[in-house]
């Protein structure tokens, strides 16, 4: 029931303004106009085709991304030296707005879906690399050091040691990537080049003036980052069962 508590206000309040006619219908239009408009829809292939046109290339432009950013953060994370040296330029390029770059990927690889893919991957790797980085690096030095004693190689230490303190990390890069890669698809959709996505449905929308259309898939967009989100940590406490008690900690042999 808390979980419900916030979305059942928004409503109630969404409702109310409704009632009282502000801001006005055509930037707030009535929830059961919307909720018919969802019905009506929902029936159609047409919606659902921009759903998965969406849910593609978050899931291809986030999953390389996720395998960039994972394979450097690990990288950068057992080393304090290359982590030090690499932070100015990492801190340079993930302040860079990522939609700033997908007019230069549009110049260097055309208006079809790879620069649109590109943006996706240069926005959110670093998110990755950040959040694996930083599990490593916070990863108990007592912890390495009884590793150390053991005589372990590199490749158990990495097995036993560095995976399990850098998992958590990588999970939780790729719920944030996850939202953020969301963000870049629709914006991108919405400004040029993709045949079909909730961004596209968004700016048809807008010309059209159709509010309810537009309030429609920004209740997609939600649920659909709300799902991605969910599954992913479903995963985590799945993968990562060490983390679901603050006395838990992964096994080091």
């Amino acid at each position: 029931m808390v979980a419900l508590a916030l979305p059942l206000l928004l409503l109630g309040l969404w409702l109310a303004l409704a009632l009282l006619g502000w801001p006005g219908p055509r930037l707030m239009p009535a929830p059961a106009a919307v909720a018919r408009l969802a019905v009506h829809e929902l029936r159609h292939a047409a919606l659902w085709r921009d759903v998965g046109a969406t849910l593609a290339r978050v899931v291809v432009g986030v999953g390389v991304a996720s395998a960039l950013g994972a394979g450097l953060g690990f990288a950068l994370g057992r080393s304090r030296r290359w982590r030090t040296a690499s932070e100015p330029s990492v801190d340079f390029l993930r302040s860079i707005p990522p939609i700033l770059t997908f007019p230069l990927f549009l110049l260097g690889l055309g208006y079809g879906e790879r620069a649109r893919l590109a943006t996706v991957v240069f926005g959110c790797a670093g998110i990755v690399l950040l959040h694996v980085a930083a599990a490593l690096a916070a990863a108990p030095r007592e912890r390495a050091e009884a590793v150390r004693l053991m005589g372990l190689g590199r490749l158990a230490t990495a097995r036993h040691l560095e995976l399990p303190e850098a998992l958590p990390g990588l999970i939780l890069g790729v719920r944030v990537a996850l939202a953020t890669g969301l963000v870049i698809v629709i914006v991108t959709e919405l400004l040029i080049g993709a045949p079909h996505g909730l961004g596209v449905r968004a700016r048809e929308a807008q010309i059209a003036y159709q509010p309810a259309q537009l309030w429609l898939v920004i209740a997609l967009s939600g649920a659909l980052g709300a799902v991605l989100s969910g599954l992913l940590a479903a995963l985590g406490r799945r993968l990562t069962p060490w983390c679901a008690a603050p006395s838990s900690t992964p096994p080091a042999t």
